[in-house]
């Protein structure tokens, strides 16, 4: 949600720099018509020295145009100005309702209860709920929790999580897998109904050249075990500012798993 909105919010404000900048290249003056016996008139208005002068322009159609923009965009600046600023005003006071912050609107007196317990119960039978080796690598850093209740390490990953949701898509979470006695931990290991394994990586420091060579490594060690993006190997990217493409994310589910 507050991505969309920011998105939005960029929008109007490059839409507001392009209209002031014609603005400035308007002519001088304000525009005015005037009909009389059937007959109309435009005049171009000047406030000079406290008076207002007006001067007949019927015989520069060019000029006329380029008042009537003016006024137009003297309009739409003062409405995306208001639209800018009510923006901003939701920016300031929005709370997504992501499952963490639900969470921490809960009463207190329920604060010891099980968070799974405000979650839908997986299906006992599916590959997914069935018990896996799952890292033990630094669990505090799991902080973000999906609507099923899972917890995970960045907004990227659940939004991934939340996307398989949505498309009915059984998955583990960090199972340990070994190629060749190497321990890797695919952030999604994906079943899909044929029984094909599909693994799905997510990379989100790519302004960090360790953590780039890092995944060049993992990519080589993948590769040793037949898990490669052309056959069953998803790779996706946040970009060096660590934003996710959503769309991206779902042509992926769209073209490789569904």
């Amino acid at each position: 949600m507050k991505e969309k909105i920011e998105k939005v919010l960029a929008e109007l404000e490059d839409r507001l720099k392009l209209a002031n900048i014609e603005l400035k290249m308007c002519p001088e003056g304000t525009l005015s018509f005037v009909k009389r016996d059937g007959r109309g008139t435009f005049f171009q208005i000047i406030n000079s020295g406290g008076k207002r002068l007006r001067k007949s322009i019927n015989k520069a159609p060019d000029f006329i145009r380029g008042l009537a923009r003016k006024e137009y965009l003297i309009k739409e600046t003062k409405l995306l100005e208001k639209n800018i600023k009510a923006l901003r005003d939701v920016m300031k006071s929005l709370v997504e309702p992501s499952p963490d912050n639900v969470l921490r609107s809960i009463s207190r007196h329920l604060q010891g209860i099980p968070e799974e317990y405000f979650f839908p119960e997986e299906n006992k039978d599916s590959w997914a709920s069935q018990p896996y080796e799952m890292s033990n690598y630094k669990p505090e850093e799991k902080k973000h929790t999906t609507s099923r209740g899972l917890k995970v390490r960045s907004k990227s990953e659940v939004l991934i999580a939340e996307m398989l949701y949505v498309f009915n898509i059984q998955f583990r979470y960090e199972q340990v897998i070994r190629i060749n006695g190497i321990v890797l931990v695919p952030d999604f290991t994906i079943k899909l109904p044929d029984g094909r394994i599909f693994y799905w990586e997510h990379c989100g420091l790519m302004s960090s050249k360790e953590y780039r060579e890092h995944q060049k490594w993992k990519m080589e060690i993948y590769e040793k075990g037949d898990i490669v993006p052309w056959k069953n190997l998803i790779v996706t990217y946040d970009d060096e500012e660590g934003n996710i493409n959503v769309g991206i994310i779902e042509s992926e589910i769209k073209n490789k798993l569904i």
